[in-house]
């Protein structure tokens, strides 16, 4: 399944009223029961946009996210660790985000500006493996375009935040190699809901 939206703001109510239209899964997990949609897919058309969703409750969850990006927890960030100091075999940092903008930089036509976030030594079976585990940095006309692949992403919770630094990094990214516009390919294996959340979101929506 596939949805386009303008921007992070509009989108969050767009991927919310799928689940109430649809027929999302119910699934029991070990943190509860929850509506599950997989595979869903976002095109983000605007991600220059960084306003929050109306109705969103957990602003401080946004800033919490970026500061693991962009702020003072980079350094103890499991994240920026994965995307900008990935341990080669030797030992040394690999900033794969900086490699892939430089490769498009270089030769605008790769298709191998590809970075990964996933460690099976980690993560595979690991209880809280990290949520993006991949992407590409594509351009394709005048924009930069970000394929970035989730494992799993908490709707109510999770999906504003983690669009929102991937939105800011790409828009960045865009200027950084002077193209005009960018774009934001959001693919997400476990696109879900918890029952909870879900009474409170058809509660404040009637």
């Amino acid at each position: 399944m596939e949805l386009e939206v303008a921007t992070v703001a509009s989108g969050w109510h767009d991927v919310l009223s799928v689940f109430s239209e649809g027929q999302p899964a119910r699934v029991a997990t070990r943190h509860g029961i929850c509506f599950d949609i997989p595979g869903l897919t976002v095109w983000l058309r605007n991600p220059a946009d960084l306003t929050p969703p109306r109705g969103y409750l957990y602003p401080e969850l946004i800033k919490d996210y970026r500061d693991r990006i962009f702020g003072d927890q980079r350094e103890s960030s499991l994240l920026y660790q994965r995307l900008r100091g990935w341990v080669a075999a030797d030992g040394s940092p690999i900033d794969q985000f900086e490699q892939a903008t430089e490769m498009l930089r270089q030769d605008e036509h790769s298709r191998s500006a590809v970075f990964s976030m996933w460690r099976p030594e980690e993560d595979l079976g690991g209880r809280f493996p990290v949520s993006p585990v991949g992407g590409a940095l594509r351009i394709v006309g005048d924009d930069l375009v970000l394929f970035l692949t989730a494992r799993s992403v908490d709707v109510w919770v999770g999906f504003v935040p983690e669009l929102l630094t991937f939105a800011q990094l790409t828009s960045d990214a865009a200027l950084s190699l002077g193209l005009r516009g960018s774009k934001v390919c959001y693919h997400s294996w476990s696109m879900h809901l918890y029952e909870v959340d879900y009474l409170t979101y058809l509660a404040g929506a009637r």
